[in-house]
């Protein structure tokens, strides 16, 4: 009797998940630029939030959007992608404490 061969989801792969968990706060960064401030141009708006020191604390926000992604992947039991987001979470930390250190 042969063994069916189980093949992994796509999301169920460490890539997914870092690419899920790195794009899904820029995503929602976008959206609270397009909602609040869409009178301004993007790239000013990124301007005027570097010129206030504000960047990277909104977008240290962000990251909490991954949260609801992060307790999708777990429950459906996709480890390895869950894993991914952690990591996209702990190098967006590491950007911010470069960040600081730098300014």
């Amino acid at each position: 009797m042969k063994k069916k061969n189980k093949k992994t989801p796509i999301f169920d792969r460490q890539i997914s998940g870092f690419v899920a968990g790195f794009l899904f706060p820029i995503i929602v960064f976008y959206i609270y630029y397009w909602l609040k401030f869409n009178d301004l141009q993007f790239f000013d708006y990124i301007k005027s939030m570097h010129h206030y020191k504000l960047l990277f604390k909104v977008l240290s926000l962000c990251v909490l959007s991954d949260l609801p992604v992060f307790y999708l992947f777990l429950q459906f039991k996709w480890m390895r992608g869950a894993r991914g987001i952690v990591m996209a979470c702990f190098i967006f930390a590491l950007a911010v404490m470069a960040y600081r250190i730098i300014m």
